[in-house]
């Protein structure tokens, strides 16, 4: 069985990209969720194990993220900040793209797989938000 260590964070969700079965993604936070950091690992199965190929930093817990279904690259991420934030693992550092639309933690993010320019997130705001890209920007309702 192959084991990676979030050292300091504790992992909220693990999602295997959609276009190469040995990356992986994990959303972790610290202090359990309850007030801090936030990390995003990027990794990859190799036969001695896994290998960070990218780390992220963010100021809030993350508690989800999802694969984009339109590019290898991206994933999105929920945040306890009421943020949902898109990565692209071309890209150092920050994310691409930042979404301040909910008042509470989001808790969950998801890619439809049949819509694939589409995304929903949850959130203790007691709302869903979709968020719809059309070329160089993008809907939110």
């Amino acid at each position: 069985m192959l084991r990676f260590h979030t050292a300091g964070y504790n992992g909220y969700s693990v999602e295997f990209s959609s276009f190469f079965e040995g990356k992986l993604a994990c959303a972790a936070a610290s202090n359990f969720g309850i007030v801090g950091n936030g990390r995003l690992f990027v990794l990859n199965i190799h036969p001695q194990g896994l290998a960070v190929e990218r780390i992220y930093d963010t100021q809030d817990g993350l508690f989800d993220c999802a694969w984009s279904e339109i590019n290898e690259n991206q994933l999105v991420t929920s945040s306890g900040d009421g943020t949902i934030k898109l990565w692209d693992l071309t890209l150092a550092d920050y994310p691409i793209r930042n979404w301040a639309e909910h008042t509470r933690e989001v808790f969950c993010v998801h890619w439809n797989l049949v819509k694939k320019d589409t995304f929903i997130t949850g959130s203790w705001d007691q709302t869903i938000k979709i968020v719809i890209f059309l070329l160089t920007f993008s809907y939110l309702y």
